[in-house]
């Protein structure tokens, strides 16, 4: 079978790193894939061209700019009507408006599948842009998807978003998976506790309330390890607001390649985010046996409950889990284990690659 993805650029965000398991996995079931990807890397984000190239058997970039142009439609329409692919699997929004005109002008029209990666409108909430997305561009977008063979949303979550635009919109729920790491207990004898965060550095993400809760805690025993990039103006801004260069133990590390050795460095994991599609960084770190904070929302509170980690609800409540998790990695390791353990069966018992892969392959050749 001969499946293309579409997606808006390689770069090594979360839905970009699922398509990177999806094309390995359908690579070993034998099918021939290709990728496209419809603009340039983002350039504070490492990309996974590479691996990607290194897995597939080509990868197309298009490198179109963000405006209209027709060019890029037509050399999207070439390659699909060159290639005849079988399945055309659209990931995030420009690409499935780009396919979407493309597909109305072929004769010969492949599967078209498309997954929605988050909540699309919530990433602009409190911008003056919010209000058009939702007034224009949502119905054009759910106008847009209806007209595919089949629709997967990474989450519950994603789907009730969804189902609030469109009733009627059928869809499936295939969650991220991931592969947990071998089960590790806590070490012994800890004394200065690592903290740390992965992701884009936005409002979204909460990173304001984690350096005001860091910095209060007052502690020479923690050390806060940010990984990831944001745009220059945001990262100036909140070195302004916390005077973040006269802090020794807050240390923005940029974007993390390897994860893995982040990962081994922290004790805690903390993920103030306000809004997800799924959160996939959050399955990350409890693949890799680390005590996790998040805030008690949808659809992170689908994934954490208090038996694997630590829910909070306001800034109060973020400094007592904290203070709580400090206290259980120092002085009560059967407790931290257990929680460790709990994550490690969850992820085990619902986010394996086996039955999730399954439910896509399903999709691609029954639904």
């Amino acid at each position: 079978m001969k499946i293309c993805h579409i997606i808006n650029s390689l770069s090594g965000g979360g839905a970009e790193t699922h398509l990177l398991d999806l094309v390995k996995a359908q690579i070993n079931e034998g099918h021939e894939l290709y990728v496209i990807s419809i603009g340039p890397d983002k350039t504070n984000m490492a990309s996974l061209e590479s691996q990607f190239q290194e897995t597939v058997n080509k990868v197309y970039r298009l490198n179109a700019p963000r405006l209209f142009n027709p060019i890029s439609y037509r050399t999207l329409f070439n390659i699909q009507k060159k290639m005849g692919f079988d399945i055309v699997h659209t990931h995030q929004p420009r690409s499935d408006s780009m396919f979407y005109v493309v597909n109305s002008f072929l004769s010969h029209k492949p599967k078209w599948i498309v997954s929605i990666h988050g909540k699309y409108d919530t990433y602009l909430e409190g911008k003056v842009s919010f209000n058009i997305l939702k007034k224009f561009f949502m119905p054009l977008l759910v106008f847009i998807w209806s007209k595919s063979n089949h629709i997967i949303c990474i989450s519950s979550e994603v789907g009730t978003w969804l189902s609030n635009y469109s009733a009627g919109m059928k869809f499936s729920v295939v969650n991220y998976w991931i592969e947990p790491s071998a089960f590790q207990e806590i070490e012994d004898n800890i004394n200065r506790i690592n903290i740390g965060f992965l992701g884009r550095i936005n409002k979204n993400k909460g990173i304001e309330d984690l350096l005001k809760l860091f910095i209060d805690l007052d502690n020479d025993d923690l050390q806060l390890l940010i990984g990831g990039t944001g745009k220059k103006s945001y990262l100036d801004k909140i070195n302004d607001k916390f005077k973040l260069d006269k802090k020794s133990n807050i240390h923005f590390l940029d974007y993390v390649n390897n994860k893995r050795e982040f990962f081994s460095k922290i004790h805690l994991f903390v993920f103030p985010s306000y809004s997800e599609g799924l959160g996939l960084v959050l399955l990350e770190a409890m693949s890799y046996s680390k005590i996790c904070i998040t805030r008690n929302v949808s659809p992170m509170n689908t994934i954490l409950n208090n038996e694997i980690g630590f829910l909070f609800d306001n800034q109060s409540d973020f400094k007592e889990k904290i203070e709580s998790a400090i206290n259980m990695v120092k002085n009560d390791k059967s407790t931290a284990d257990k929680k460790i353990l709990n994550q490690y069966n969850l992820l085990n018992e619902k986010y394996r690659k086996e039955v999730l892969f399954k439910k896509i392959e399903s999709i691609y050749f029954d639904g």
